[in-house]
Formats: C-alpha cells, sequence, structure tokens
C-alpha cells in the first residue's frame, strides 16, 4: 500500500487486525466475530458503520482500506462511490476467483478478478463443496500453509486506485478466470511478479511473530505501532462525521448524534458512534 509519511488514514472492516497506518476505523459489526478471527480492536477512533453508507464528510481522507469487505456489500457499486467520495486514494483487497474456487466462503455474494488495471466483479453463483476441507489444510497442514503463503498472492486481489477506481459489474455467470487462464503464463508472471524479496521477508517475520509471540503482545505492538501515526494535526471524529444517509453536519451529544437534516438519531455506546442506518 502506497500510504504516505502525512497520510489521513480510514480503515473499512478493520475487525480484529486492523492496519497499524490506520487512522480511523470503521466496522459494521462491532459484536459479531462470526466472519473474522477473533474480537474487534478498538485502539483508536473507531465508528461503527456501513462501508455503503459511510458517515463522514466528502475527502476527508488521504487514502481509505478496504480488505475484504467489497465481496460482502449488497451495492458494490454504492460502496465504490463512496470510497471514492471519501478519500483520493485507497487500497482493495478481496480473495481472488482462484481463491474462491479453492477456499470458497458461502457468505461472499460477489467474485472479482483483476483484468490489467480494472476490477471484474460478478454474483457468487460458485458451488463449492470443498472449501471447508482446504480450510482445515491451511491451519493443520505445514505443507499445504507453505505453498498457500508461498503463492498468495493468487488467492488474493490487492487493487490501489488513485481518484477514480476502474471497475466493471458483469451481469454474467460465465468465469473471467477461466478466459484469463488460456494466458496462464501471463497471469502467472503478472501475480508472482509482486512477490518482491522484501515483502516475502516481511510475510515471514509476520509469521514468525504469530507463531512466536503471544496474541496479546502482538496486538499490543501493533496498537503502539498505530498510536505512533497518530498527530495532534488529524482531524477529530467531531469535524468529519455526518449524517450516513444525508451526509450532512450531525450535532453531538452525551450519548447520541442527531442529523441536523432528517433528525435522525444515532446512538453513542460505550464511547463509539454507532452510525448504521436503519433501512426498514
Amino acid at each position: 500500500m502506497n500510504v504516505q509519511v502525512n497520510d489521513f488514514v480510514l480503515e473499512i472492516g478493520s475487525g480484529h487486525n486492523p492496519s497499524a497506518r490506520s487512522n480511523v476505523l470503521c466496522d459494521k459489526f462491532l459484536v459479531d466475530d462470526t466472519q473474522r478471527g477473533g474480537q474487534i480492536v478498538a485502539d483508536r477512533p473507531i465508528v461503527e458503520a456501513d462501508g455503503q453508507y459511510l458517515p463522514f464528510a466528502d475527502n476527508s481522507f488521504d487514502y481509505v482500506i478496504c480488505r475484504h469487505v467489497l465481496e460482502h456489500v449488497e451495492d458494490p457499486e454504492l460502496m465504490i462511490s463512496e470510497l471514492e467520495r471519501v478519500a483520493s486514494r485507497g487500497y482493495i483487497e478481496t480473495p481472488s476467483e482462484l481463491g474462491e474456487r479453492l477456499y470458497g466462503w458461502p457468505y461472499h455474494d460477489w467474485i472479482l478478478n483483476q483484468v490489467n488495471d480494472k476490477l471484474i466483479i460478478q454474483k457468487n453463483q460458485l458451488d463449492n463443496q470443498f472449501g471447508h476441507l482446504f480450510h482445515i489444510l491451511a491451519s493443520r497442514d505445514s505443507d499445504f500453509s507453505r505453498f498457500h503463503q508461498s503463492y498468495h498472492s493468487l488467492f488474493l486481489i490487492q487493487y490501489e486506485w488513485n481518484e477514480k477506481v476502474k471497475y466493471e459489474l458483469v451481469n454474467s455467470d460465465e468465469s473471467v478466470l477461466k478466459k484469463e487462464l488460456g494466458n496462464i503464463e501471463t497471469l502467472l508472471t503478472n501475480k508472482l511478479s509482486n512477490r518482491s524479496l522484501s515483502r516475502w521477508y516481511g510475510k515471514i517475520l509476520r509469521k514468525a511473530m504469530t507463531d512466536i509471540l503471544p496474541t496479546q503482545l502482538t496486538r499490543q505492538l501493533k496498537s503502539w505501532f498505530a498510536q505512533r501515526h497518530q498527530s495532534n494535526k488529524n482531524p477529530d471524529l467531531t469535524e468529519i462525521v455526518v449524517c450516513p444517509l444525508c451526509k450532512v453536519d450531525v450535532e453531538w451529544e452525551r450519548d447520541v448524534i442527531i442529523c441536523n437534516s432528517c433528525k435522525v438519531a444515532y446512538p453513542i455506546v460505550n464511547h463509539i458512534p454507532r452510525l448504521v442506518p436503519s433501512m426498514n
């Protein structure tokens, strides 16, 4: 991720493992850990919000990180427009079609491929029968885990954008991956070229830390690094939060935030604004 030193960074879907570089965290599910690997991390400013209805003013951030969220949402086009609205640059990461075919997450609504510099988005219609098997192998078998780590980029879409996200929503069940496999050598070359030596060493170091250090200590170290990137020059949440529906200013009260236009009230629970709009 090409995050600059002074960038003010939002992370959507931060979950249990946010980037140390994120200044503000955003997650739709603060309590439900069903689809993540641990409890929510709230060691810096955080809001509960839906990525399709972000509660931030236009251009509030320099950079937005969106990892493993886009494949879940009801309307990926709406979410992409929200990413572009709140930041000028960003990073999107999802499983690739190859990853979906191998591991098969039944709760993913969309499959993504990257063709040249464009994201291709299709409705997930895969009937994966063996995903659970490969999840078990990746977690318990050292040889399979080594294979997965060595070729991790094959199973991911890692897309960085500037100003605009180039994408196409395809209304077809024809596999984009199958078309690309016609030139498998080019596909592998493009994917594996991302495995620079520094990134490879970085993955090894992170895995070593995970294996050697207790989880709590690892979280504390990440939190310490994150705090180092917080600056007094960064805007406070009260300066950038708007109504997620109207996108207009709000009034902050002790335990509630009220939209100045639609008058919808959003609770503040344990100092965390709960800004997921009711769509009833």
